[in-house]
């Protein structure tokens, strides 16, 4: 068995690189053979065939109802089967289809201005336009396709009202009753987004204390998983356990424990909402019940490999998950410290040191798991960890637990004991307000794969072994970590993914330009979302400068959060509403060895596009140029201005729209190639058809966001290399095909 599931694993990481799913009639061959490779006792082999024969059922039946989704005519009818997030513009909530051949599927819907008051639990029948989910794609971003599948979600889209939607039944979900009962006993109270979100799964945290939760790294901490389903199992059977039993039922006492500490568990993850991570903790939990009413005692490796191998098996697109990945390599650790350091004995000493160990271990192991999915790590986690996983696990969680079941049972005394817990939690709450505004990112974002694997190996046979050579071998893994801390620093282009926006980054080693913030439309903000993320995940520490190209949203962001965040950042923009800025000509000529001109345009212009800050960075001999988003007439007076202007890369003006990049325009400017940030499926069709045939028309090769995702040139003097996100996004076969090189190196 241990073979079979090692061979399960196995599969999953392959199903990771492949290029393409293989088609359906596979699932007719990989059933047979990994019936007979289990005959012939190869169970590492019958492991990997069904493995991948449950991968290709499940991907091609998800392809196939996508596809019926987008033939289906007819108006849909379904449920609400989220807590429908309200925002001031629009209403957004996952919809369970029961009318078409999809049933069973969903699909996440906005809804402008409903006529009432959208419930979980409601049943519409509607008509929606809908197209494929589709996200942007940036370092350590969220994997938007990818969760799509995994939760089962179709396509994304709007509700539209021209014909008016129907509501069908209103029966408001029981928990959605008891979500709003507790919001309203906790909305007065300082923790209360900390206190809904470890009762209710509700995650409604302003920007700050996301900052906070990540640069603290306790982001784990409130969000309900195996840490808080254990706590609700472990309090739950020590309870039960103290219950008096008759004699002659003693023996019922420790499975009836087990049982009723299981269904507290599962109360606690429905109320939660059962999310995939509580889902995975929950299942967790049965089996060890199960292992432990058989009176069956299970190794650490054996439970852990039967319990990854059952996810998997259950759910192949597990797989991929980051927060998946996280978990079982986080249990995996969990299990190897403790059978590496028992406790034997009951001094208190003892058990202090081995609680310093434990955590510091952990600690090391999750940091290299968070350099490797998310190219960093908090420097803050070890203490963030020491100082607050015992006193909410011992004090406040379970403080936090007696205070719901109050509430939900409606006991005298319920909002004393919510005041209590408020109190409790309140510690926590200024930690993280504090750590918001630390800079205690660790970034690493080119480090090696290899390398990392290699100092993760070497650190698990360095605790394996416990020998006298450790510390030579940790001598040994300094090197190669001098060596990448000490690399010279490279100029580097970053154009953000930030959907129908732009938001681009010069970086030289933490320093950095940003030229716009993304879009902000309502209470979405790009800036919050991708830009802020990025700038932590490529080292960024120091933002000496904001260049604001015009005044429309899909420009100018949440431009007030940087400021927040990099209060010594120097405000540069013409627009006359933001008073702190100063003018684009007044932006410094030199900037550690590059020159930035901000070219000129004469006065006759009204419309604001026109008006952009045309930025031209002259960097060794290249030059690149960022127009904003100026239309044909500022086109053609920009060349008449500067008749010798040239740019080896061309950001294309106004996301590529047909009013803009005319073939004189581009024909004298003759760049290498031009880069484009648009959204993909957006409504204005950015980059217009018209653009792209001039570009073809000139040989000019182009990158778009859209389906490069986040796009790096690295600048050298000899050489601009040019690298898009999602060619190197595992898995390789869920990115959008693209005609273009994966990596383009132009040399002079």
């Amino acid at each position: 068995m241990k073979s079979f599931c090692i061979g399960v694993l196995a599969g999953s990481l392959l199903s990771l690189f492949l290029p393409i799913v293989p088609p359906f009639f596979t699932v007719f061959l990989l059933g047979p053979l990994s019936l007979l490779l289990a005959m012939r006792r190869y169970q590492f082999l019958s492991g990997v065939a069904v493995f991948l024969c449950c991968w290709v059922w499940q991907l091609s039946a998800y392809q196939y109802y996508q596809q019926s989704l987008f033939k289906h005519t007819k108006v849909l009818q379904g449920v609400i089967v989220s807590v429908p997030k309200q925002y001031e513009q629009y209403s957004q909530f996952l919809f369970q289809l029961d009318n078409t051949e999809a049933a069973g599927y969903k699909v996440k819907l906005n809804w402008p201005q409903p006529p009432t008051v959208l419930l979980q639990g409601q049943r519409w029948q509607i008509n929606a336009r809908l197209k494929p989910v589709a996200g942007t794609a940036n370092p350590a971003g969220p994997n938007t396709e990818a969760q799509a599948l995994l939760q089962k979600v179709l396509a994304q889209g709007a509700v539209q009202t021209e014909t008016a939607p129907q509501l069908l039944a209103q029966q408001q979900a029981l928990r959605q009753q008891l979500i709003i009962q507790v919001q309203q006993a906790t909305a007065a109270l300082d923790s209360a987004p900390l206190l809904q979100a470890l009762t209710l799964g509700v995650r409604q945290f302003s920007p700050q204390l996301w900052q906070g939760l990540q640069q603290s790294g306790l982001a784990h901490l409130l969000a309900i998983s195996g840490l808080h389903i254990g706590l609700v199992f472990g309090w739950g059977l020590y309870i039960l356990r103290l219950l008096p039993w008759p004699l002659s039922y003693l023996s019922w006492r420790q499975p009836s424990a087990l049982l009723g500490a299981l269904c507290l568990a599962l109360t606690y993850a429905w109320l939660a909402g059962f999310a995939i991570p509580t889902l995975r903790a929950a299942f967790a939990l049965l089996l060890l019940v199960l292992a432990l009413l058989r009176y069956r005692r299970l190794s650490y490796s054996n439970y852990w490999l039967f319990l990854t191998a059952s996810l998997l098996l259950l759910q192949p697109s597990f797989a991929l998950s980051k927060s998946f990945w996280l978990s079982v390599l986080a249990v995996a650790v969990i299990f190897l410290l403790l059978w590496r350091w028992p406790a034997t004995t009951q001094d208190w000493r003892y058990k202090l040191s081995l609680f310093v160990r434990f955590h510091c271990g952990l600690t090391l192991f999750m940091s290299l798991l968070s350099v490797l999915l998310f190219g960093g790590s908090p420097l803050l986690a070890l203490l963030s960890n020491l100082l607050w996983l015992p006193w909410c696990s011992l004090v406040a969680i379970p403080m936090l637990f007696v205070s719901l079941v109050a509430e939900l049972l409606a006991v005298p005394g319920a909002g004393l004991l919510w005041q209590a817990t408020n109190m409790a939690f309140k510690p926590l709450l200024w930690w993280l307000n504090w750590c918001s505004e630390q800079n205690s990112w660790l970034a690493l974002p080119d480090f090696s794969w290899l390398l990392l694997a290699g100092i993760a190996l070497c650190a698990v046979l360095m605790l394996v072994a416990y020998q006298h050579w450790q510390g030579y071998l940790a001598a040994v893994l300094l090197i190669p970590l001098t060596v990448l801390m000490l690399r010279p620093v490279q100029w580097q282009l970053h154009v953000i993914d930030v959907g129908q926006g732009l938001a681009i980054l010069l970086q030289h080693g933490k320093h950095g330009i940003l030229y716009d913030a993304g879009p902000r439309y309502g209470q979405h903000s790009a800036t919050a979302a991708q830009v802020l993320p990025y700038l932590r995940q490529r080292g960024v520490t120091r933002l000496d400068a904001v260049i604001l190209s015009h005044d429309d949203s899909d420009h100018t962001g949440d431009w007030e959060m940087l400021r927040a965040y990099f209060p010594e950042l120097v405000l540069y923009s013409d627009i006359g509403t933001i008073d702190s800025a100063r003018p684009c000509q007044q932006l410094p000529t030199v900037y550690f060895g590059a020159i930035l001109r901000v070219l000129q345009q004469g006065p006759g212009f009204s419309s604001k596009n026109d008006r952009s800050c045309i930025l031209l960075i002259e960097l060794y001999d290249w030059k690149l140029l960022i127009p904003g988003d100026i239309g044909h007439r500022a086109e053609q007076q920009l060349i008449a201005r500067y008749p010798e202007l040239k740019a080896h890369v061309l950001v294309l003006a106004h996301h590529g729209s047909g009013s803009s990049s005319h073939l004189a325009f581009l024909h004298q400017l003759a760049p290498l190639f031009a880069l484009n940030s648009a959204s993909l499926y957006n409504r204005h069709q950015h980059p217009a058809p018209a653009v792209q045939h001039r570009l073809q028309l000139l040989g000019i090769p182009l990158f778009n966001t859209a389906h490069s995702g986040a796009i790096r040139l690295n600048i050298t003097p000899h050489t601009l290399q040019l690298q898009q996100y999602r060619q190197h996004r595992i898995p390789f076969w869920l990115q959008k095909p693209l005609g273009n090189a994966e990596t383009l190196l132009t040399t002079r």
